[in-house]
C-alpha cells in the first residue's frame, strides 16, 4: 500500500493562511496579497518565517515577496529567521538577496544577531 503524497499549499492557500495573523479583527476573512502588511509592517513572509515554514517562504519569495520588508520592531524576515535559528530559512532569504545590515529597533542587524548567537546560524554570515 503506497503513501498518499503530501499536499503542498498553493500561493493562494499560503497567503490566506496568514490573514488571521496579519488582520485579526477580520478573523481570517480579509484577502491577503504578496505585498500586504499589518499595522506594524509585517508581511506574509514574516508570518511564514515565524511558523518555520521553509516551503511557504520559498513559494512567497518566488512569487515576489520582499525579503527586506521591515516589520514589527524594525525587523526583517532575516532577523526573525536568525532569532529562531532556522538555518534553512535564513539561507533561503540570503539567496534571495536579503540584506544582512538592516538595523532593527533593537539597533541590531541580522548579521550581528547571528554572530552573537553563534553556532550554525553564525556560520551562514561568515
Amino acid at each position: 500500500m503506497g503513501r498518499k503524497p503530501k499536499h503542498r499549499a498553493t500561493l493562494e492557500e499560503i497567503l490566506a493562511s496568514t490573514s488571521d495573523v496579519l488582520f485579526p479583527a477580520e478573523m481570517g476573512e480579509k484577502a491577503v496579497s504578496i505585498s500586504s502588511t499589518d499595522c506594524d509592517g509585517d508581511t506574509p513572509l514574516h508570518v511564514m518565517v515565524w511558523r518555520n515554514d521553509a516551503y511557504a517562504v520559498k513559494v512567497l519569495l518566488e512569487a515576489g515577496a520582499n525579503p527586506n520588508a521591515i516589520g514589527d520592531m524594525g525587523e526583517t524576515p532575516l532577523h526573525v529567521a536568525v532569532s529562531k535559528e532556522n538555518c534553512t530559512i535564513a539561507e533561503t532569504l540570503l539567496q534571495a538577496d536579503a540584506k544582512v545590515n538592516i538595523r532593527s529597533d533593537f539597533n541590531e542587524t541580522a548579521q550581528e544577531r547571528a554572530i552573537r548567537k553563534g553556532g550554525a546560524i553564525a556560520k551562514l554570515f561568515a
